[in-house]
C-alpha cells in the first residue's frame, strides 16, 4: 500500500480473490447437490446365476449386480433390501465404490487425542471473523441456557447465567488450542447424563476421562454401532424432559405464552439438528408480543367498587362519573406508546359531553422518555386548549425528576400534581360538581352501571373477582 491508500494492483488482486472464493462457493454447492442426489437413488441388489435362461450370463455366482429400483429388469429377482452408495466427501472412485444395505454405522471414528497447538493471531482474520463469532456466541449461550432451564425445573437446582457464560467462555478457549470447532450447552448430552442420575459436574469428569480412554484404544470396537442405537439412547433421554404440562399451565396463564411455546417447539423439532433456529423463532415471537403489548398497554377508567377502591369501569361495569374522567395509565411511556396515551384519553373525552375535568393516575407509569414527555406535554396544551382541566396522582420519584428536568412540572403547575387519585377526586369534585351531591358521583359512592346486570348483584359482591 502507498501513502495515498491501497495500490491499484492491490485492489485488483483482491477482487480477483473475491470472485475465485464465489466461483468456489458456487461448486462447494453444486457438488453438495450432486451428492445429495446420489445419496438419495435406491437400488436393488442380485447375483448373477451361471448359465442363466434368462438373462444368459454367465458368471460367478460371488458376482452382485446393483440396479436403481425405477428401471431395474422385472425379470431380475432382487434380496429384498434397498441399497444406497456410501458418498462422502471425498473423491468417488468408479472403480471401487461402497453400498450400504442396511441402517447407518458410527463407521471410522479417528484414534488418538488432537494436538495441542496456540491458534495463529492475525488482525486481518480476527477482524473478519468477529461478527461471525459474535452471532455464534450469542445464540451459543441462548441454547445453553434453554437447556440449562430445562434441566434446573427437573432437578430444582439453582441456576446462575454468569457462571454459564464463563463456562462456554473457557471450554471455546481451551478447546481453540486442541483446534476445535465452536461449542455450547449439547440437549442430548445433557439429557443422557440426566437420566443417567448425575447430580453434580463429576460426571462430566468421568465422561471426559471415558471418551479420551475410548478414543486412545476402542475406537475400531465403535466401528459397527448402529446409529440408530444412538440415536435411541439420546430419544429416550429426551423424552423425558418434555414436560407437556407446562404447555398447558403456559396456555392457561396468557394464550399467546403458551402459543409460543408450542411453535417454539414444533419449529425446534422442525430445524433440527439446528436447535438454535427453534430458539431464534422463539425469541422473535416473545419480542413482537413484548413490544405489541409494550405500543398497547392498559388504559382504564376508573370508578368506586363496593369496597370502595377505584378499579377499572368496563370490566366490573361500574357507572362512571359524567363531570370528571379519572384514567389509569399501566406501563413506561416511551416513544412506541406515547401516542397510544393521547388517543385513550380523547377517546373517553369524546365519550362523555359533560366531562369538565381529566385525572391521569401515574402510579403505573415507572418510566419515562423524551418521547413519552414530548407527547404529555402535548397533551396537557390540548386538553387545556379544549376547556377542560388535567391534574396527576401518584407520580413515581424517577418520573418527577424527568418532569422537574424537562421543566413539564412547571407547565402542569404543582398545584395540580396530587399524593393520590383519593386526593385529586377529592379536590376537583368540589370544583366540578356545582350542586356537590357526593352520594350520586361514582368517583365517591359505589355505584353500579344499570345497564348491566351480571358484574354485579345486589348485595354488592362481585361476581368475577377482583384485580
Amino acid at each position: 500500500e502507498s501513502l495515498h491508500g491501497p495500490s491499484l494492483k492491490l485492489i485488483n488482486f483482491k477482487h480477483e480473490i473475491d470472485i475465485i472464493q464465489v466461483r468456489m462457493d458456487q461448486q462447494k454447492q453444486a457438488a453438495h447437490l450432486l451428492r445429495e442426489n446420489l445419496r438419495g437413488i435406491k437400488f436393488a441388489k442380485f447375483a448373477l446365476v451361471e448359465n442363466s435362461a434368462k438373462t444368459g450370463l454367465e458368471t460367478s455366482h460371488k458376482n452382485m449386480m446393483f440396479y436403481p429400483k425405477d428401471i431395474m429388469p422385472r425379470e431380475l429377482k432382487n434380496d429384498g433390501r434397498t441399497w444406497r452408495l456410501k458418498i462422502g466427501n471425498s473423491i468417488l472412485n468408479k472403480d471401487s465404490l461402497l453400498m450400504t444395505g442396511g441402517g447407518a454405522v458410527v463407521g471410522v471414528i479417528p484414534k488418538g487425542l488432537p494436538s495441542l497447538t496456540m491458534p495463529e493471531i492475525n488482525l486481518s482474520a480476527f477482524l473478519k471473523l468477529l461478527p461471525y463469532a459474535a452471532i455464534i456466541s450469542l445464540l451459543g449461550f441462548m441454547e445453553a441456557i434453554s437447556i440449562a432451564k430445562a434441566m434446573a425445573a427437573k432437578t430444582g437446582q439453582k441456576l446462575d447465567p454468569n457462571q454459564e457464560l464463563i463456562g462456554q467462555g473457557l471450554a471455546n478457549i481451551l478447546g481453540a488450542v486442541g483446534k476445535s470447532y465452536p461449542v455450547s450447552g449439547s440437549f442430548s448430552r445433557s439429557a443422557v447424563n440426566l437420566q443417567a442420575g448425575a447430580l453434580s459436574g463429576v460426571s462430566s469428569v468421568v465422561t471426559s476421562l471415558t471418551v479420551i480412554i475410548a478414543l486412545l484404544f476402542f475406537t475400531p470396537l465403535l466401528y459397527h454401532l448402529p446409529q440408530a442405537v444412538l440415536a435411541a439412547v439420546i430419544m429416550m433421554a429426551v423424552i423425558g424432559l418434555v414436560n407437556v404440562t407446562g404447555f398447558v399451565h403456559a396456555w392457561r396463564a396468557q394464550w399467546y405464552d403458551g402459543a409460543i411455546s408450542i411453535i417454539t417447539f414444533v419449529c425446534t423439532l422442525a430445524f433440527a439438528p439446528h436447535l438454535d433456529k427453534g430458539i431464534m423463532v422463539g425469541v422473535a415471537l416473545s419480542l413482537l408480543v413484548f413490544l405489541y403489548k409494550s405500543m398497547r398497554p392498559t388504559v382504564a377508567s376508573l370508578s368506586r367498587t363496593h369496597d370502595m377502591a377505584l378499579k377499572c369501569a368496563d370490566h366490573f361495569e361500574l357507572k362512571e362519573c359524567s363531570h370528571i374522567a379519572v384514567i389509569r395509565f399501566d406501563g413506561t411511556l416511551f416513544f412506541a406508546n406515547a401516542s397510544y396515551l393521547e388517543d385513550q384519553v380523547f377517546k373517553i373525552r369524546s365519550s362523555k359531553p359533560e366531562l369538565k375535568h381529566i385525572i391521569i393516575v401515574a402510579d403505573g407509569i415507572n418510566d419515562m422518555d423524551a418521547s413519552g414527555e414530548e407527547e404529555l406535554s402535548l397533551l396537557v396544551e390540548r386538553v387545556r386548549s379544549g376547556g377542560y382541566g388535567i391534574s396527576f396522582s401518584g407520580i413515581k420519584e424517577n418520573v418527577m425528576a424527568v418532569l422537574k428536568r424537562t421543566h413539564l412540572l412547571e407547565k402542569i403547575g404543582r398545584e395540580n400534581i396530587y399524593y393520590s387519585e383519593s386526593e385529586a377526586i377529592n379536590v376537583v369534585f368540589r370544583k366540578t360538581h356545582p350542586d356537590l351531591d357526593m352520594s350520586s358521583c361514582p368517583l365517591i359512592t359505589h355505584v353500579p352501571d344499570p345497564e348491566h346486570t351480571n358484574g354485579e348483584h345486589t348485595n354488592g359482591e362481585h361476581t368475577n373477582g377482583e384485580f
